[in-house]
């Protein structure tokens, strides 16, 4: 896309989020140790009946005590290199880059309801396959309904105007599905057990529905340099891309459309039916 995004990235947006999602956590620590200070001096003044309790407290927190020294130990062993041939530092990884993925879905996810615009819709949609997903080159088609064809509207990577636009195909090809036809005809939005769609300079085709409207589609053509092929964590992504791109494109159209009327009390309870 040829403009820049207005305001934090989703990348920014996902570290801020991380940040305010440890920093809480660290802060209810910071009160439990707190509290159990509290507690141990109010049960060392009435040591007389609470004195089992004050025992058992004591107890609980030499073993906290050893925890937290093994968890150092742990540290610094991984921090070294060395994890006695276990892959403590390969599993710290693995659940740092899963937080990091589980973070970006719920920032993309509230950045697609929160659009107003289509344009809102293709800056997220963009962000997710370039930086998350690691997609280098593709194109994005929306429905003409009228006409029944899918056009480019934009595209990453190449020229949008190097493509043509696509015939929607009303039913499977004689023999089964294929291609395109096998990726619409689902009527839903895309999952890993999903046809691909895959044809010559395409690697995946990526549906945009809204329920079992069909808004649009994606066409994957090329991943980054550093990147050959999807893996595990791709698949979450694309399935919040399938869905709720399709979803915001289509509120944004409403919303473009839509008669401005204010809230009123009649009007909603006849919405609602009461």
């Amino acid at each position: 896309m040829s403009h820049d995004a207005p305001g934090p990235t989703l990348q920014a947006r996902t570290q801020a989020f991380l940040r305010e999602f440890f920093a809480k956590g660290e802060q209810l620590v910071r009160e439990l140790v707190a509290e159990n200070g509290r507690l141990r001096s109010a049960l060392a003044a009435g040591e007389g009946e609470a004195g089992e309790t004050a025992r058992t407290v004591d107890r609980l927190s030499r073993q906290v005590a050893e925890l937290e020294i093994e968890c150092a130990e742990l540290r610094r062993s991984t921090a070294g290199g060395v994890d006695g041939g276990k892959g403590f530092r390969t599993r710290l990884d693995d659940l740092e880059r899963e937080h990091y993925r589980l973070a970006a879905m719920y920032v993309a996810g509230s950045q697609f309801h929160v659009a107003t615009t289509v344009e809102d819709v293709l800056r997220t949609l963009t962000e997710i396959l370039l930086n998350f997903v690691g997609v280098g080159r593709f194109a994005v088609y929306v429905v003409d309904e009228e006409r029944q064809t899918l056009f480019p509207l934009v595209r990453e990577g190449a020229e949008v105007a190097e493509l043509d636009e696509l015939a929607l195909p009303l039913a499977a090809p004689q023999g089964g599905q294929a291609g395109l036809a096998a990726v619409i005809e689902r009527r839903a939005r895309w999952t890993a057990d999903a046809p691909s769609g895959a044809e010559p300079g395409v690697l995946l085709q990526l549906p945009l529905f809204a329920g079992t409207r069909l808004v649009g589609l994606v066409r994957v053509e090329r991943f980054l340099p550093q990147k050959q092929a999807f893996d595990d964590g791709d698949s979450g992504l694309l399935e919040l891309v399938s869905e709720h791109a399709g979803v915001g494109i289509e509120t944004a159209w409403i919303r473009a459309h839509a008669q401005d009327v204010p809230l009123s009390r009649g009007a909603l309870e006849r919405l609602v039916g009461t």
